[in-house]
């Protein structure tokens, strides 16, 4: 028997979808029904860029579109795995295929009273005596605080009502005996409901100075028996994310930056779980999670756009593929030839492993299939839980038949389960949290042969500061367009109501100078010739830790790739008998996570030449950052340069004398090199 789905459907710009959700959401679960929700908005399915989502149009902040991330897919999908009703608010994207497809809906109104009678009716449950009340003048420093109500809604079990409502609507909900808990709404208000009689208590008030750090941290604190764990993103984030928030007991939090809510609570984060949901205002956010043993699972809305697919029951047909993703594609013996040679062996590896990243498989298959690219792809335990069926299926269907069988490898990213800086993390947590994930994806797979064999890290070596001689210049040439850029030090663009600071007002000349000139060079389209210097341009990575080789290679993986020595001569970091860590030879420092990658074809043509100059065996082997290229807004931009990357690679490079192979086919070839000999 199919398990029940209840789907709330509706526009994003109602102020009562987080008053909703969390009470279908409790309710859904006493029933248990899972729940669900999507919000119709305007997507330009770009990658996040972080900092204040206040200064960003909605299109940057909703994640993928809707035909690039196959949203009727999805829904067709979710349709199929489950027995589904839906509550909607009126017309969404979703209504003629409902129609069309005779999908049951339990409640089509925008009456609060309508809405909950009928599903508590389709239900069969009461409606609870309690109400929470959720105020909604926040003005622009305070847009979307709602977002962040919805445990008082949830853990108390009762109706959840914006203060807008409807005097019909909310006699119609009342009932003798009840009670309306308030939080954050207006004194006018509270005022009128006291005197129609109303039994009221208000438990919580805007205060002065009050932002979101303040008023998520004591909704923080008022559950903090309760959370497990946490959600750490900007409103619109946080409204998308409701029914796994709820599902999971995670506490909604921020501020900004985000980094000083995750400082501020640091004990009680630190705490509770081992994976923080969300998604980074800046790479600062790794750091400070890290150190407090967490890692960042990254999320966005409708990235997939419905969450209970993760429950949905799908496997792979594993058998007949003998050795599944590591048969020899040469032999030690060949190896060992190749070796003799100076031959080099190229492969890339393609950063997917958060569980917005799911959308990038639509165009990473794509890609892979056309140009038969041999290749890795990083993952991490909620790949598979979020995406077993197509396209991420695709990788065990031969590629004769439609799919890209055998030509990638999994490779497990950073914790496993989510993304760290490992340095920072303890060894303990690390291996707890790589073992985790590759428990779960073995669940999800049955067949070892199908799960990772080799590992790579987000930042596994101290960073080291830069010798001034070693650091950035001032002018930057590139070999694409624009080809040059200047560099400037950037600041964190501050959130502003409108109304300057006695200290803006009196601002020296040449500060006023800088920003006239900074409107102009955005006025005349001249910004793509200036970049700031991302956050650790000024550094590179130390030596290999020990207790990072330590951690990944108790877990039973054979092999990994380090971030120390980048951008060098091919070099075994470390080896023993059963494991093997290497680092990269090709790509950019780029600064901020992940670090080290390919920006464009020219880098690996550079390496190229440089490692055949060597005449000895050696690998060229990098990372693709893949959500800004194949992001459904983002692949329209750089799509081309990417195929061009894969088939450089697939061909055999410029000079047509590199091999293009998979990463594990690599570390069998490293450890040929290294003495150590090639299976293990």
């Amino acid at each position: 028997m199919k398990k029940k789905l209840i789907l709330y459907l509706s526009k994003l710009d109602r102020p009562d979808n987080v008053s909703i959700a969390s009470t279908l959401a409790w309710l859904a679960k006493t029933k248990d029904c899972l729940f669900d929700n999507y919000y119709d908005s305007y997507h330009q399915g770009v990658h996040f860029p972080g900092g204040d989502s206040r200064n960003l149009s909605t299109g940057l902040l909703t994640g993928g579109t809707v035909c690039g991330d196959r949203h009727f897919e999805e829904f067709y999908f979710i349709l199929h795995k489950f027995d589904v009703s839906i509550v909607s608010t009126g017309e969404t994207i979703f209504s003629q295929s409902i129609k069309n497809l005779g999908v049951p809906v339990i409640a089509l109104s925008d009456q609060l009273s309508v809405i909950y009678q009928r599903t508590f009716n389709y239900l069969n449950a009461a409606l609870p005596l309690n109400i929470v009340m959720i105020g909604s003048s926040f003005g622009k420093t305070l847009s979307g605080l709602e977002a962040y109500l919805y445990p008082e809604i949830y853990y108390r079990q009762a109706i959840g009502v914006p203060e807008t409502i409807s005097d019909e609507d909310l006699a119609g909900l009342y009932q003798k005996g009840g009670k309306i808990f308030c939080f954050f709404v207006a004194d006018d208000v509270t005022g009128r409901l006291v005197k129609k009689g109303y039994n009221i208590e208000v438990v919580d008030q805007l205060k002065s100075g009050d932002d979101y750090l303040t008023v998520t941290e004591r909704i923080a604190h008022r559950w903090e028996k309760t959370v497990k764990g946490w959600i750490l993103g900007d409103p619109i984030l946080a409204v998308h994310w409701v029914p796994t928030a709820c599902e999971k007991d995670l506490i909604a939090i921020y501020s900004v930056p985000q980094e000083k809510i995750v400082s501020q609570l640091g004990p009680l984060v630190s705490s509770r779980g081992n994976v923080v949901y969300g998604r980074q205002y800046s790479d600062r956010d790794f750091f400070e999670l890290s150190k407090l043993n967490q890692c960042l699972q990254v999320i966005d809305p409708c990235r997939p756009p419905f969450q209970s697919v993760r429950h949905a029951e799908y496997g792979w047909d594993t058998n007949g593929h003998g050795n599944g993703f590591y048969n020899d594609e040469y032999s030690d013996e060949e190896l060992r030839q190749f070796a003799s040679e100076g031959r080099i062996l190229v492969s890339l590896m393609f950063w997917s492993g958060m569980i917005r990243e799911v959308e990038n498989f639509h165009n990473l298959m794509d890609l892979i299939a056309m140009s038969r690219l041999r290749c890795g792809m990083i993952v991490t335990a909620q790949s598979y839980e979020y995406m077993m069926h197509p396209p991420f299926e695709l990788l065990t269907v031969p590629l004769h038949q439609g799919g890209v069988y055998p030509l990638v490898e999994p490779v497990l990213g950073s914790c496993g389960v989510g993304v760290g800086i490992e340095s920072y993390m303890t060894k303990e947590r690390l291996l707890e949290d790589m073992a985790e994930g590759l428990s779960r994806i073995l669940k999800k797979v049955k067949n070892d042969s199908f799960a990772p064999r080799g590992w790579w890290a987000t930042m596994d070596t101290d960073l080291e500061k830069l010798d001034r001689p070693e650091r950035p210049s001032a002018v930057r040439f590139l070999k694409y367009p624009p080809y040059f850029q200047l560099r400037y030090h950037g600041r964190d663009k501050k959130f502003s109501d409108g109304a300057p600071s006695d200290t803006e007002i009196s601002g020296s000349l040449k500060q006023r100078f800088v920003e006239k000139i900074g409107r102009l060079v955005q006025e005349r389209g001249l910004m793509k010739y200036f970049e700031a210097y991302r956050p650790y341009e000024f550094y590179k990575a130390g030596a290999v830790k020990k207790d990072v080789v330590e951690a990944v290679k108790s877990t039973g993986l054979k092999y990994m790739f380090t971030k120390a020595g980048f951008n060098t001569n091919p070099e075994t970091k470390y080896a023993d008998d059963d494991f093997i860590a290497l680092n990269y030879t090709s790509g950019q420092w780029d600064g901020w996570t992940p670090f080290e990658t390919v920006n464009d074809v020219s880098d690996l043509k550079k390496s190229e030449r440089a490692l055949l100059k060597r005449n000895k065996p050696g690998w060229m082997v990098s990372t693709i950052d893949s959500c800004l290229w194949t992001f459904s807004g983002e692949f329209w931009k750089r799509g081309n340069r990417l195929f061009e990357i894969a088939q450089f690679c697939a061909a055999g490079g410029a000079s047509k004398k590199l091999i293009n192979v998979k990463p594990y086919t690599i570390a069998r070839y490293a450890r040929i090199i290294a003495g150590k000999g090639g299976h293990h």
